[in-house]
């Protein structure tokens, strides 16, 4: 029996196989794309840009290589965008916070989100994760127990996040303020070190992605919370913050496939008809479930509107919880 959604998927690759013989293999570059993402190798938008990008290639006739460039927290890789012809060669993938987090961070930014890039597609929503490592016992199984158990265990109050200044950082934050506990947030430069160090029981909690608990969690963390309005699919059984009493955390990350700013219509919509056959596939279906991301479908007008709205929501957010701009 076919759900909804699988024979929605196989409407689209027949649609789009009238086409693939013409239109779309035609405007197909001789030699490889490059497709940059801007953070480290290894955790979940690595995982989601090269399962993606292999689709592309074996099903769609259409190559791309990634590459990583971790660089100035991921602002090398949108300079480099930017700066790149606009001849659909060249893509970026973001993780939602350089585009809607990083206008609030930095002073001076030298890429505009809103107008330096095309949007092609978003590949996926995403809730962040209060995860616990085994430095934390069995027994606390509630985000209640938990606090009450840093309380008593005031050693292990440090609570990890991933980049400075990122929307992660902010749901440390919220979490601290709105129980009124002396969390102490601690910034990594990368998800391994920080899951790393939950591993070896250095530290006892963080805020993740909830997809790299599956990628990099090997079976020995666990979530008591998710961000957003609604229980992931995936774990039915781990309550939201707002279930836990926690307001405010209706934080949600993105992934999403930009071009540089001036892209022709017809290369762009060849792209997107190419995207978005890609994610009508069993396979992109699979990736998304595997890394706990949510589809998401919006035309480029939408994806620059909801970026418009999230970096002034967490304007006032960085303003509120007091986070220093980056000089």
């Amino acid at each position: 029996m076919y759900d909804r959604r699988s024979f929605l998927c196989r409407t689209a690759l027949l649609a789009l196989g009238a086409v693939l013989p013409g239109a779309l293999r035609a405007q197909t570059p001789s030699a490889p794309g490059r497709l940059l993402y801007g953070l480290p190798a290894g955790a979940t938008g690595h995982k989601l840009a090269s399962g993606a990008l292999d689709i592309l290639a074996k099903q769609l006739n259409t190559e791309y290589q990634l590459e990583i460039n971790e660089a100035r927290e991921s602002r090398e890789a949108s300079e480099t965008v930017k700066g790149a012809p606009p001849d659909g060669a060249t893509l970026l993938q973001v993780q939602s916070g350089s585009m809607v987090m990083h206008p609030n961070l930095y002073s001076s930014l030298n890429y505009d989100p809103l107008n330096d890039f095309t949007p092609l597609a978003l590949l996926g929503d995403f809730p962040y994760s209060l995860t616990l490592g085994p430095a934390v016992p069995a027994s606390v199984v509630t985000l209640t127990h938990y606090l009450d158990w840093v309380a008593e265990n005031p050693e292990y109050r440090d609570i990890g996040f991933s980049l400075y200044g990122s929307q992660a950082h902010l749901v440390s934050l919220v979490l601290a303020r709105n129980k009124e506990i002396a969390l102490r947030p601690q910034p990594y430069k990368a998800v391994k070190p920080l899951v790393h160090d939950l591993h070896t029981g250095t530290l006892a909690a963080a805020v993740t992605v909830a997809g790299n608990n599956a990628v990099l969690g090997r079976g020995q963390l666990r979530s008591l919370a998710v961000t957003g309005n609604q229980r992931l699919k995936g774990w039915p059984t781990t309550p939201t913050f707002a279930e836990e009493g926690v307001n405010g955390m209706d934080i949600i990350g993105w992934y999403g496939w930009f071009a540089p700013a001036h892209l022709p219509t017809g290369i762009a919509k060849d792209l997107r008809d190419k995207i978005h056959a890609m994610q009508a596939t069993a396979e992109f279906a699979h990736l998304q479930d595997e890394l706990l991301l949510n589809q998401v479908d919006m035309e480029p007008a939408d994806i620059r509107e909801r970026m418009r709205q999230e970096i002034a929501v967490y304007g006032k957010m960085v303003q509120t919880y007091g986070i220093s701009q980056i000089v």
